[in-house]
């Protein structure tokens, strides 16, 4: 037994307690810092025995290898009581939360002291060097900056040894200058019997040493392994640029998230609001940017009105910077005036800068005593109606949900960064982004999508989207990391996704039907049929009007209006003779007034749409048949075009194909009257065609077929020629 000091900075993690920045050692008097201490007798190190490679370890991070007997925990409790941990007083700050939420969680007594109440040394052993813990300097302090050594999280001796090493000593120095000076000199450590943590047995410093350390579970608990020393290390501090990878550790160590579970510290200081009583809800300032040429951005708005919260209790503040957007967005956020409580329009005419319009919506919030900022853009689809109401619940004052961009890893947050603030690879960035690990995570950098408490707003913790050349997003980040503040990003639930708009063309009309490839999801939800999931489902029967004719339904009308649109504004349909200068050879044996897709720039996203979506149907109905060298190939596929006065049928006639879909486009009897396929060999018609339904049959051999007469308006269909 001996008598234990445990001085500790508020960037300690001591026996799984977290902490934040070093602090810097200041001057003391020998009589005012060390009598007050109250520290009693504690910690004994002789329980338990080290687990060997694998083996799981016991209660409370500590190494053991078998349950704690009822006297083991008494010993244990005892520690935990009768340890006093000192930290110096600073303002409030999400690190010293977090360190207090630790100590608080493993029961220890925290004593927070200011000045010369605050012991500011530590002695602590990492990698063989003498390291210290640093504290702001009062302006009266003499600091002598001591050699270039690690920052520490604390340190453990007698207090009669440190005692001894103050009074001995004339130097007007920090304990810290004092320790270091008597470590190196033979004489006085062999006096006062300093040894340094070399193993990493008790302090864990990650500057220069990240690679050294390994996050694991056991059971309900996670622990930090050092792999070089093979230790589990009782304290973890970080400072400069590895306070992120602590930030990283705290979403996981004192027990703030297990693999059996998930995550518990997600429910610390959890707000519950009730909706039924409307006049309670916090005010939120909802700041709506629309940056760039976005796809889908009707669906985006849908989606920002559709929050399921009071709409009185939010402030509406919109900036458009985007002329292709402009007459959609001003006329959602008009409309949007009958709903909330106000709104604040800036458009292209405005000619606001990106980083203005952001700055100026944190001073809308500030201007309507908002308790919320909720910062939303074009690109952040927020599908979960409760989004806004999970987020203020999870009482933090910066946190982003979770967005990715569907099938991709993309998202709006990154696990961890560079040293020149850009995006690193994070240890669990996948099992985030693919949902394996769910929970509340501490990180670098967020985008798109976020709320912001709005005591941040004012004071010198205000968010500000300025900071040299960088872009907005990149400097707010930096601007709050420098601050202190962290940065959350949730993925309990499924929040929504993002859309990429690198691709984006808004030149062309109707731009959203090339997104099949760059934004599946969105493209899904406004154009595919809702029936076509039933429809090549394993169990289902499709509809068979002919003998080997299949019909299925692939589109919406929409799809088939806007390509109808699309292909007429292209207007560049040809002569329906045999001489065709599109073609290899120049000649069409069948020839029909069309537009091909190659033309207009659709033929990627055309095939696309036959290997997704045409091709599982072609596998469930043609049994038997499979294209040995991958997705389908179609040289032909084309609009065709039928009109009275124009070309009204197509006479009998083999495709060049092993099977052919034909998509049809409008609706008989309404839009045309005739019209329709036949197919010769077994005297069966097809009339009644249905809008976004394909037809699908074999092409060169069996089904020889004709186009029957339009007699009235216009009829469009969509043709492909799959497999030559």
């Amino acid at each position: 037994m001996w008598i234990p000091i445990l001085v500790a900075a508020s960037t300690c993690l001591a026996t799984g307690v977290l902490a934040d920045e070093p602090a810097m050692d200041v001057s003391y008097d020998v009589k005012e810092d060390l009598l007050p201490l109250e520290v009693a007798l504690g910690l004994d190190t002789g329980v338990g025995v080290r687990c060997a490679e694998g083996q799981p370890r016991g209660e409370d991070l500590v190494e053991y290898c078998r349950p704690l007997t009822p006297q083991e925990r008494l010993r244990l409790n005892k520690t935990a009581t009768n340890l006093v941990v000192l930290t110096p007083l600073r303002k409030e700050s999400d690190g010293f939360s977090r360190f207090m939420r630790s100590a608080k969680l493993y029961g220890y007594k925290v004593k927070v002291r200011s000045g010369k109440d605050y012991i500011g040394a530590s002695v602590t052993m990492a990698r063989g060097f003498f390291s210290h813990c640093k504290q702001r300097p009062s302006k009266t302090s003499r600091l002598t900056t001591p050699p270039p050594f690690s920052p520490t999280p604390g340190i453990v001796g007698r207090a009669e040894s440190f005692h001894r090493v103050l009074s001995e000593s004339d130097e007007k120095k920090s304990l810290q200058l004092l320790l270091t000076h008597a470590y190196i000199k033979d004489a006085t450590r062999d006096k006062y019997n300093i040894r340094l943590d070399h193993l990493s047995n008790l302090f864990q410093n990650l500057n220069g040493a990240t690679g050294d350390v390994e996050l694991r579970f056991a059971g309900k608990d996670a622990y930090l392994q050092n792999t070089l020393y093979n230790s589990v290390p009782v304290v973890v501090t970080g400072n400069g640029h590895t306070n992120l990878v602590l930030n990283t550790l705290g979403s996981y160590l004192a027990r703030a998230w297990n693999p059996e579970e998930g995550c518990r510290s997600c429910w610390d200081d959890m707000l519950t609001l009730d909706p039924s009583k409307e006049e309670e809800m916090p005010i939120v300032a909802l700041g709506v940017f629309v940056e760039k040429e976005t796809p889908f951005v009707e669906e985006f708005l849908e989606k920002i009105a559709g929050q399921a919260y009071p709409k009185q209790r939010i402030h509406l503040f919109v900036h458009n910077s985007v002329e292709y957007h402009e007459a959609r967005v001003s006329a959602w956020a008009e409309a949007m005036k009958e709903e909330v409580a106000s709104v604040k329009y800036s458009g292209v005419e405005d000619n606001v800068k990106e980083w203005h319009a952001r700055n100026a919506a944190v001073d809308f919030c500030l201007e309507n005593k908002c308790q919320y900022f909720f910062s939303v853009d074009s690109e952040a689809h927020v599908d979960n109606p409760f989004t806004l109401k999970l987020l203020i619940e999870q009482n933090r004052d910066v946190v982003a949900p979770m967005l990715i961009r569907p099938y991709k890893a993309w998202s709006n947050f990154w696990g961890a960064i560079t040293s020149d603030g850009f995006y690193a690879r994070s240890m669990d960035y996948m099992e985030i982004v693919q949902g394996h690990r769910r929970g509340l995570w501490n990180v670098p950098y967020i985008s798109s999508c976020y709320l912001v408490s709005s005591h941040l707003l004012e004071g010198e913790k205000r968010p500000s989207y300025i900071k040299n050349l960088l872009d907005p997003d990149m400097a707010f980040c930096e601007n709050l990391r420098e601050k202190g503040v962290f940065m959350y990003v949730s993925n309990r639930v499924d929040f929504g996704h993002l859309v990429n708009a690198d691709q984006f063309d808004s030149s062309r009309l109707n731009p959203e039907l090339w997104q099949v490839i760059d934004n599946r999801w969105d493209w899904e939800q406004r154009y595919l049929h809702p029936n076509y999931s039933s429809a090549v489902a394993e169990n289902s029967t499709a509809e068979m009007p002919c003998p080997d004719v299949y019909w299925f339904p692939l589109f919406k009308e929409r799809y088939a209006k806007e390509m109808i649109e699309t292909f007429e504004d292209f207007g560049v349909w040809s002569s329906g003779t045999n001489d065709d200068p599109r073609l290899e050879g120049g000649y069409e044996s069948v020839p029909t007034i069309d537009i091909h897709m190659k033309q207009i720039g659709m033929e990627a996203e055309w095939l696309e749409i036959l290997r997704v979506y045409v091709q599982p149907m072609q596998l469930k109905v043609f049994e038997g048949y499979y294209n040995d060298v991958g997705p389908p190939r179609a040289i032909m596929n084309f609009m065709v075009r039928y009109k009275p006065d124009e070309q009204p049928f197509l006479r009998p006639h083999h495709d060049t194909s092993t099977y052919t879909i034909n998509v049809a486009l409008n609706k008989p009897g309404i839009d045309y009257q005739g019209g329709g396929c036949r197919f010769v060999r077994y005297n069966c018609s097809v009339t009644d065609s249905r809008v976004g339904w394909i037809l699908m049959h074999p092409g060169r051999l069996t089904h020889l077929h004709e186009g029957l007469p339009t007699t009235e308006g216009t009829r469009y269909i969509i043709v492909s020629f799959v497999d030559p």
